[in-house]
Parts: C-alpha cells; sequence; structure tokens
C-alpha cells in the first residue's frame, strides 16, 4: 500500500467513521491499539527496524558481561552509619567508583571515593552476571522489557489510537529510536545505533486498513 493509497484511503473511512457512535468509534480503536502493539511486540522480538533491516547488534555485549571485578567496602553516607557494599563489573574515576550493587539488587550505582571509609577487598576473579545465579544464560535479545505490554502502553480514544512508551521508559526508549548520544554515568557518554521500537510496517497499514473495511462493512450491513 502506498502513500497515495493511505491518502485515498483516509478520505473514504473519515466520513464513514464519523457516522458512527463514540462507543463504536472507541471499540474500533481498542482492536486497532491491541492490534498494533501485538505487532510492535513481535516486530520488536525479531529485533527489526519497521523497514525489515536487523537491530545493529552490540559491540563486544557478551565478552563483557563475562568479565566480572569485584570491589568491597566500608562506605559512610552523610548522617548513616558506615556500612559494608559490594559492586561488580566496576570502573573507577578520579573520583568515584562505578559498578553493579550486589546487594542492593544488582542496580547500577555511583560511589564517590571521599567517602570510601576502607577497601575490604579487590577481587579480579570473573564472576557470574548480578541476578543470574542459578538461571540459564539470559537470552542476548535487546528491549525484551521494553516489548512487554507492562512498558509498551495504548490508549484508545473515539477519537484514536496509539501506542507507545510513557515516562522515563519513553526518554530510553526514544535515545533508542532517533540513536542518540546520552550518558551512561557521570563521566562516561554512550552513542546509541538508530534501532527503531515503533514504526508502522507495510503489514500494519495493510492490517489496520483490513480491520477498517470489515468494521465499516459489518456496520453498515447491521
Amino acid at each position: 500500500m502506498t502513500t497515495d493509497d493511505l491518502e485515498i484511503l483516509e478520505e473514504w473511512v473519515q466520513p464513514l467513521i464519523e457516522e458512527l457512535e463514540p462507543s463504536a468509534r472507541k471499540n474500533l480503536s481498542r482492536q486497532i491499539a491491541l492490534a498494533l502493539r501485538k505487532s510492535q511486540q513481535q516486530r520488536i522480538r525479531q529485533q527489526k527496524n519497521p523497514d525489515g533491516s536487523a537491530y545493529q547488534a552490540r559491540v563486544g555485549k557478551k565478552q563483557t558481561r563475562r568479565a566480572r571485578k569485584r570491589l568491597r567496602f566500608i562506605y559512610e553516607k552523610p548522617g548513616h552509619e558506615p556500612e559494608e557494599r559490594e559492586i561488580v563489573n566496576w570502573i573507577q574515576t578520579p573520583q568515584t567508583y562505578f559498578g553493579y550493587d550486589e546487594r542492593k539488587g544488582g542496580d547500577l550505582r555511583t560511589f564517590l571515593k571521599r567517602r570510601v571509609v576502607r577497601v575490604i577487598e579487590r577481587d579480579l576473579t570473573p564472576v557470574a552476571r548480578p541476578g543470574a545465579r542459578g538461571k540459564r544464560s539470559p537470552d542476548n535479545r535487546m528491549f525484551q522489557k521494553l516489548a512487554t505490554a507492562r512498558y509498551l502502553k495504548m490508549n484508545a480514544t473515539a477519537d484514536g489510537a496509539s501506542v507507545g512508551y510513557e515516562g522515563r521508559i519513553a526518554h530510553i526508549a526514544r535515545i533508542h529510536q532517533e540513536g542518540q548520544t546520552a550518558p551512561v554515568n557521570p563521566y562516561v557518554r554512550h552513542d546509541y545505533p538508530e534501532r527503531e521500537l515503533l514504526g508502522a510496517t507495510p503489514d500494519d497499514i495493510e492490517m489496520i486498513h483490513d480491520m477498517l473495511v470489515r468494521h465499516l462493512g459489518s456496520d453498515m450491513d447491521g
């Protein structure tokens, strides 16, 4: 279906849709949003852009994940008692340590060196990826969480249907969608390649066309 086809379809469909009751239009929007979200999820899981090209692969991701280093230290935050902390796959700057905090859910955290009371252990022995103990190696496909209904939201009203992300997740998705440069931490920035999470494929457009025709046809027959 070409752009001209879409313009003709819109000119034909719009007056018919406006004749529907608001509840019928909202129901049609919901059906389209559900179908569109499903197709977006399938494409993201296939690691493909809307034009059918593959997402640019991560560079050296597997090798990076396998090489872990452990750092244990006593850390004192203002107004708190000193406590033992532990990070893996850490890097350091002149002012900070940065790594995965195993004792706080495996999140990435930054620690100021001036607040480190004492270093207990610097272990350079490779260790398991945080959160992966006793589990199979994770699927290396990107954006698996962003493909779930929890994050990929849909909205349906009498005026239209949409599928997308919200809040902080929308910011993350936009970085990848547009291939932006973004900070990894206060000292490191990364140029992310463009990987389109959202976008209509020719099959999506054909699907919406067929849904409109079926719905409007059944409504006129009724």
